[in-house]
C-alpha cells in the first residue's frame, strides 16, 4: 500500500536541537513549493524519530502511512530531511544559486517499499571558507543581509557539509552564531588561531614578540577557546603574523629555519594543551600553508599526531606550494601516502591573488584536473578535512558541486558530472546520480530532459576550460580573470611611473613563461603575445555562447536566463577584460613609439572594453540578484576602467599639453580650418572622453 505527500503533508518532529528546526523550516518552504495548495485528504506526513544510528547517519521508509526519518543525532537528521527535498520533492542542492523552479503537483505517491539511506562520505569534516565574501556582504535578500547566509550554510549542509569558515577574519563573526545554531562545525582562518581576537587589535601599536608577550598571547587564546566552547568546533592551531604573514617578518629575531620551527612548535603545543583542558575531545588543526609547510617539510615544526594538518594547494588547483610575489617554489604540497597522523586540504575554487587568479568567475583549469589532483589528495590519507574556498558560491557553483561529489564519493567522472549538472540545473531533469544513497529517485511527475539544452550547456562548460590562457608550462597555469585586470593595472601604473625600466613586481609573470624582460617594453610585447590568442579564443567564445542561449530560449527560457546569468556572463567577462588587456598593451607600445594620439584613443578602447565587463556583471542582476555585483572590489573591472581614465590623462597631458588645443582642432574643428591659427580655440577646453569621443567619430568605421 503507497502513501502519498501532498499539501497538507506536515513534518512532525520530537524535541530536538535547534539545528534541525531549520532544516524542518527549508524542507517545509520546499513542501509549500513542491505541492498545490488544494486540499486533498488523506495524506502521510513526514515523521522524525531518534534511533541508535551513527552520527551523521539516517534511514528514511515508509512506516504507518508516513514517511518515516530516523536518525541518531541532529546532522542525521538535517541531511535526512534534506535527501527527502532533494529525493522525494526534487528540490537540488544548489536550487537557491541556480534559480531552480518547482512546478507544482497535487501530491506524490510513495510505494511501501520505498527508502533512503545513507553511508559514510569520503571526507570526515568538509564544507566551505566563505573568504574574499565581497559580493555576499554587500548584498541582501528581500532586504535582509543575513539572509543569503542562512543560504550559504544550507547549501553546505545539502552538499552533505558539516563545516564552514563563516567569513575572512573578524569579518565573519556576525555570521558565526548562524553557522553554529544551523549544526555547523566552525573551523578558524589560518590567520585567527582558537578563533581569538588579533593581537594588534586588541593591543594597537603594541609590536607582538613571543616569549615577552606570551601572557597577552595566552589571555587572548583563552578567551578564543572560551568564545567558541558550547558548539561544534575544529580548533585551527598556529602563530602567524598580524598581517597574515609570517610571525618573524614583525621580529627579525628569528633568522634560521630551527629557531622559527622551535617556536612555532611550541606555541602550537601550548593553544592545544589549552584545548584539550577546556575541550578534551575537539578536533584540532593546522595550516601548513606558505611558511609552515616549508617548516614542516624541513623536520623542525612538530606537533601531536592527532591534529590534523591541512595541505593547501596553489590557488589554482594544483597541490604545490603558492606563488608569493615573485617566489614560486612550487614544493610539493601533496599529503604524504606514509606521512602519520590525520590529513586534509585547503583547497580554492576561488581565489585572490592580486596576479592571476579567479575570484569573480569560475576556476579555469580543467575539472579533470581537479578531480584527479582530489582523488590522489584521498588516495595519499587526506580524507579528515577538507576546507574549499567557495568566496561567494554563485560563480562557483558547477566546480563546488564536483567537489562535493567528491568529498562525498570519493570520485568523479567529470563527462557524466557535466551532463549530469546541464540535466539537473538547465535540461528540466532530476538527476541523483552522484549521491550516496543508492536507492534515491525522484518520485514526482518530470518531464524528460531537454538534451539539446544538455549538450548546448555542456559544450559552453567545455568551452570555457578550453579558451583558458595558459601562463605556463603547468596544467594549472591558466589565467582567471585576474590576470587581465591586475597586470593591466600594473602595466599602466609603472609606465606612469616610470616607463624606462620594468615593473619588479611583473618578473613571475614572464619567468612563468621563461622570458627574460629587461624593459616594460618587453613585458607589455610578452603579456600581448599572451593577450592575442586568448581575446580570439573569448570572442569565440562568447559567440558559441550567444547562439547557444538564442537557440535554448525559445523551448527553455528560463534555462536560457541561467545561462546568461552564468555561463555567457563569464565569457562575456573575459572576453571584455581580454580584449580591453590587448588594447592596453596597443596603446602602451603606440606610446613607447610617441604615437601620443594613438596611444590616448587605444586606451580609451580598452577603458570602454572593461566598462562593459562591469556592466554586463550588473546587466545580469534581477529579482533577488539586484545588487549582487555592485561590490566587485577585489577583481574590480571598474578600477581597471578608472585606471586606463587616469592613463588617458597622462598620455593626454604629454601629447597635446600643457596649452590642449591642437587634438580640438585635429579631431573637432573642419578642415578648413586646422590650420588657420588665429586664435588657439574659442570654447571650453574638452574632457578626455570628450575628445577621445571626437577621435572615435574620425576613426571608427
Amino acid at each position: 500500500m503507497s502513501i502519498q505527500l501532498n499539501g497538507d503533508t506536515r513534518i512532525i518532529a520530537p524535541d530536538l536541537p535547534e539545528s534541525v528546526s531549520y532544516a524542518i523550516d527549508d524542507v517545509t518552504r520546499d513542501l509549500g513549493k513542491a505541492f498545490t495548495a488544494n486540499t486533498h485528504g488523506d495524506h502521510g506526513d513526514i515523521r522524525l524519530r531518534l534511533a541508535d544510528l551513527a552520527d551523521e547517519q539516517y534511514a528514511v521508509r515508509v512506516d504507518g502511512g508516513d514517511l518515516l526519518l530516523e536518525a541518531g543525532d541532529d546532522l542525521g537528521f538535517i541531511y535526512g530531511l534534506y535527501a527527502i527535498s532533494r529525493s522525494v520533492l526534487g528540490v537540488t542542492d544548489l536550487w537557491f544559486w541556480n534559480d531552480q523552479r518547482i512546478e507544482p503537483v497535487d501530491g506524490i505517491d510513495l510505494d511501501d517499499d520505498f527508502h533512503l539511506e545513507s553511508t559514510r562520505d569520503a571526507v570526515r569534516y568538509k564544507g566551505f571558507f566563505i573568504n574574499d565574501e565581497v559580493l555576499l556582504e554587500d548584498w541582501s535578500v528581500d532586504n535582509d543581509p543575513e539572509l543569503p547566509w542562512r543560504r550559504a550554510f544550507e547549501t553546505i549542509l545539502r552538499l552533505g557539509g558539516n563545516t564552514a569558515i563563516p567569513g575572512s577574519g573578524q569579518r565573519g563573526e556576525p555570521h558565526l552564531p548562524l553557522a553554529r545554531r544551523m549544526g555547523l562545525y566552525i573551523n578558524q582562518h589560518h590567520a585567527t588561531p582558537l578563533g581569538a581576537k588579533l593581537f594588534s587589535e586588541a593591543y594597537p601599536g603594541v609590536s607582538p614578540k613571543w616569549p615577552e608577550d606570551r601572557e597577552r598571547f595566552e589571555a587572548l587564546w583563552r578567551q578564543g577557546i572560551e568564545d567558541n566552547l558550547g558548539g561544534r568546533t575544529i580548533w585551527t592551531l598556529g602563530f602567524r603574523g598580524q598581517g597574515d604573514s609570517p610571525f618573524w617578518s614583525a621580529d627579525p629575531r628569528y633568522t634560521t629555519d630551527e629557531a622559527r620551527g622551535k617556536v612555532m612548535s611550541e606555541v602550537i603545543q601550548h593553544q592545544y594543551d589549552m584545548v584539550r583542558e577546556l575541550d578534551p575531545n575537539a578536533p584540532c588543526s593546522v595550516y601548513l600553508y606558505g611558511e609552515s609547510m616549508d617548516l614542516y617539510r624541513k623536520g623542525v615544526l612538530r606537533f601531536p599526531d592527532d591534529v590534523i594538518k591541512i595541505w593547501s594547494d596553489n590557488g589554482f588547483g594544483r597541490m604545490v606550494s603558492r606563488r608569493q610575489h615573485n617566489d614560486n617554489p612550487r614544493i610539493d604540497a601533496m599529503p604524504g601516502a606514509a606521512d602519520t597522523g590525520r590529513n586534509g586540504i585547503y583547497y580554492h575554487a576561488s581565489f585572490y591573488d592580486l596576479q592571476a587568479a579567479n575570484h569573480i568567475t569560475q576556476l579555469c583549469v580543467d575539472p579533470r584536473n581537479v578531480a584527479a589532483e582530489l582523488e590522489r589528495v584521498l588516495a595519499n590519507g587526506g580524507d579528515d578535512l577538507w576546507i574549499i574556498n567557495s568566496s561567494n558560491i554563485k560563480p562557483h557553483v558547477f566546480m563546488l558541486d564536483l567537489i562535493a561529489r567528491l568529498w562525498r564519493e570519493g570520485h568523479a567522472d567529470v563527462d557524466a558530472v557535466e551532463y549530469e549538472y546541464a540535466a539537473r540545473y538547465f535540461g528540466g531533469a532530476i538527476v541523483t546520480e552522484g549521491r550516496k544513497e543508492p536507492e534515491e529517485t525522484y518520485h514526482g511527475d518530470v518531464d524528460e530532459p531537454d538534451v539539446n539544452v544538455m549538450r548546448s550547456v555542456v559544450d559552453c562548460l567545455e568551452g570555457y576550460w578550453q579558451a583558458a590562457v595558459p601562463y605556463g608550462p603547468n596544467w594549472d597555469d591558466k589565467a582567471g580573470e585576474q590576470f587581465f585586470n591586475h597586470v593591466p593595472r600594473m602595466l599602466a601604473v609603472q609606465f606612469m611611473r616610470d616607463r624606462g625600466v620594468a615593473d619588479p613586481d611583473l618578473k613571475w609573470m614572464c619567468d612563468n613563461g621563461g622570458i627574460v624582460a629587461r624593459s616594460l617594453a618587453d613585458q607589455v610585447v610578452y603579456y600581448r603575445s599572451l593577450c592575442e590568442p586568448g581575446a580570439a579564443r573569448y570572442r569565440e567564445l562568447e559567440r558559441r555562447d550567444e547562439i547557444a542561449v538564442l537557440q535554448v530560449e525559445g523551448e527553455n527560457p528560463h534555462a536560457a536566463q541561467l545561462m546568461r546569468d552564468s555561463l555567457l556572463l563569464q565569457a562575456q567577462i573575459y572576453r571584455h577584460c581580454v580584449q580591453g588587456a590587448l588594447l592596453l598593451c596597443q596603446s602602451l607600445q603606440d606610446a613607447f613609439d610617441g604615437h601620443w594620439r594613438h596611444a590616448f584613443y587605444h586606451a580609451g578602447l580598452a577603458r570602454e572594453e572593461y566598462l562593459a565587463a562591469d556592466h554586463a556583471m550588473r546587466s545580469r542582476e534581477h529579482g533577488k540578484w539586484r545588487g549582487f555585483w555592485r561590490n566587485d572590489c577585489l577583481t574590480d573591472v571598474k578600477q581597471t576602467a578608472l585606471v586606463l581614465e587616469s592613463l588617458m590623462g597622462y598620455l593626454r597631458a604629454i601629447g597635446d599639453g600643457p596649452h590642449y588645443y591642437q587634438w580640438k582642432r585635429d579631431f573637432l574643428y573642419p578642415a578648413w580650418e586646422k590650420d588657420v591659427m588665429v586664435i588657439m580655440n574659442m570654447e571650453n577646453h574638452e574632457t578626455d572622453q570628450e575628445i577621445f569621443a571626437a577621435m572615435k567619430a574620425t576613426w571608427q568605421d
